[in-house]
């Protein structure tokens, strides 16, 4: 087995929606190089996975050295909707970000989504992602479900979960800022795909992408277009390249 007594610590960050928290159990695995350990995620007296929460937990489990993916895992059909976790143990100070990409839905009642996500460490870069809402009228949203695929001129590609605004909205004029970590290297950024999964359209005027060379990219919104999951208010994806 593997030697014990290792602390981890784990945040959740559940998605700003009003039926994406949950009461049911949830339970996180975390796999390393020398094997696996799994525990439940419960504080005590408090409400866990609220929506629009980010939740803290501390385990006591075995060591698995060096962290390369999670499994997040529910025991119960109170659908469940997360964004990110991230994981650092006792052994490895260093937070490492695991994202949503597949943004899917954990219930145990297969019609409401999956049992379980497993997730990879996508790699050890970080990205900062500009977002400026327009001031034009009807801008702003509260439900668009944002995520971004970055492209690299290297061939390589970061995927985003949602991406949450502090206040869970997107305003008019506001620009919101998203600190992306453990991405693959890009190179140099080449292109960006913005999504939305939720119907509630939204307009934005720049999307910027700032590397840690200090290097900026900028993206305007060329296609004059709201973004939407409806297609008859709007593009559903949009793809912007240098």
């Amino acid at each position: 087995g593997l030697s014990s007594a290792t602390s981890y610590w784990v945040s959740v960050e559940t998605f700003s929606l009003h039926t994406s928290g949950t009461d049911s159990p949830v339970y996180v695995r975390i796999l390393g190089e020398k094997g696996a350990v799994k525990g439940l995620l419960q504080n005590r007296g408090k409400g866990d996975f609220e929506a629009g929460q980010v939740d803290e937990f501390e385990l006591s489990l075995g060591e698995v050295g060096r962290i390369g993916s999670v499994e997040v895992s529910i025991g119960g059909d109170n659908m469940f909707f997360f964004n990110w976790v991230s994981v650092r143990s006792s052994s490895e100070e260093k937070k490492k970000y695991f994202y949503n990409v597949e943004r899917r839905r954990l219930s145990t009642d297969y019609s409401e989504g999956y049992n379980k996500v497993a997730i990879k460490l996508q790699g050890d870069a970080t990205y900062i992602v500009f977002v400026e809402t327009a001031t034009r009228k009807s801008a702003d949203s509260g439900r668009i479900g944002l995520s971004m695929i970055l492209e690299g001129n290297n061939g390589n590609r970061a995927y985003t979960s949602h991406l949450q605004p502090k206040e869970g909205v997107f305003n008019q004029g506001t620009v919101d800022e998203f600190v992306l970590r453990n991405l693959p290297e890009l190179e140099a950024v080449k292109c960006v795909t913005l999504t939305a999964d939720g119907d509630d359209a939204w307009y934005f005027d720049l999307i910027a992408v700032l590397d840690m060379g200090g290097n900026v990219v900028r993206y305007s919104n060329k296609y004059g277009k709201f973004l939407s999951s409806d297609s008859s208010e709007g593009m559903t994806s949009m793809k912007l390249c240098t």
